[in-house]
């Protein structure tokens, strides 16, 4: 179900005329960090994690307790490109019925689900602009307007 619509950036409110600080709030505290890497990711969900863990540790945008959820999110960005390597044109991603009809292949089905659950578990990290756009990072007292203040 819809929620509403989704944030928008700070510089456009300021612009409308309606920002507000007051209105980042951000739930309870936990401890920043990354998590320890799970031992049953493959290798490549592996080098995810250390390439995209450190730097959403260092901006406060995960926690210890988010270990589960960020390891199902490298698992899927592997997952992905595993499938995407099997189709390399569209020729692979296109199958023949029995009766000679051309039909979706599997892989393609599966690549567009992974996709999705890419896109789903990416959000809740802000590793899309729109997502990035709704975050106010635990250092942040004030959201930088980069002198849009001034429009």
């Amino acid at each position: 179900m819809a929620r509403g619509r989704r944030p928008g950036p700070a510089q456009s409110k300021v612009i409308q005329g309606n920002f507000r600080p007051d209105r980042h709030a951000h739930g309870p505290r936990v401890d920043t960090g990354l998590p320890p890497c799970p031992k049953w990711l493959d290798r490549q969900a592996k080098k995810h994690w250390s390439a995209i863990g450190g730097q959403l540790a260092a901006a406060g945008l995960i926690s210890v307790i988010d270990g589960d959820v960020f390891a199902a999110h490298c698992d899927t960005v592997a997952r992905f490109a595993e499938v995407c390597s099997k189709l390399k044109d569209v020729e692979q991603a296109l199958d023949d019925t029995p009766n000679g009809f051309m039909v979706q292949s599997a892989l393609f089905t599966v690549r567009s689900k992974l996709f999705d659950q890419l896109l789903k578990s990416a959000r809740e990290f802000g590793l899309t602009p729109a997502a990035r756009s709704a975050i106010k990072s635990p250092e942040q007292s004030q959201l930088p307007l980069d002198g849009w203040a001034d429009v």
